[in-house]
């Protein structure tokens, strides 16, 4: 393989890499929550209006998730 030569990098553009990369990943997280939020309302407005449903649904993905974990522990 070929060794790469590399110049050294100062100190100040490390900085100001290091800057721009954690300006990017705040942007990203601030992005996210604001995206968490928003599903979040919309499934607590889709549970207050279809409350039934919500309960039947839930119920099901636990009964589910129950028996899978049961015959999964049941098998070792």
């Amino acid at each position: 393989m070929e060794a790469r030569i590399q110049e050294p990098v100062s100190t100040t553009d490390r900085t100001a890499k290091t800057d721009k990369l954690l300006a990017e990943m705040k942007e990203m997280i601030r992005r996210a929550e604001e995206k968490a939020v928003e599903r979040a309302k919309a499934a607590d407005q889709t549970i207050r209006t279809h409350p039934y449903q919500s309960l039947g649904v839930a119920f099901a993905v636990a009964l589910g998730l129950g028996l899978a974990v049961g015959l999964y522990a049941r098998r070792k």
